[in-house]
């Protein structure tokens, strides 16, 4: 999910719009993330590219800490590390 500094509004953000299809190892954020037109419209802004790429940073480094795979993260640990540096999740 991603939070909205300035309003409070929140979407959530698929971690799969972070992996390209064609890439295996790479996370992206912020404008190259994947989705429509509409979803891009909406999570182009600055704090969302910012809020999206704390989260992919997250889970980057806890995979390479554990030997994964980006598209095999641990989700629960990442969530509780973001959580962890007060990241409003729900």
């Amino acid at each position: 999910m991603l939070i909205i500094p300035t309003t409070g509004r929140y979407m959530h953000i698929p971690y799969r719009s972070m992996l390209p299809g064609k890439v295996k190892g790479l996370l992206v954020a912020g404008r190259a993330i994947g989705g429509d037109r509409i979803a891009h419209a909406a999570t182009r802004n600055m704090a969302c590219c910012s809020v999206a790429g704390q989260g992919a940073g997250v889970a980057a480094a806890l995979c390479v800490k554990a030997g994964r795979d980006v598209a095999d993260a641990d989700m629960a640990a990442v969530q509780a590390e973001l959580a962890r540096q007060d990241v409003r999740l729900h």
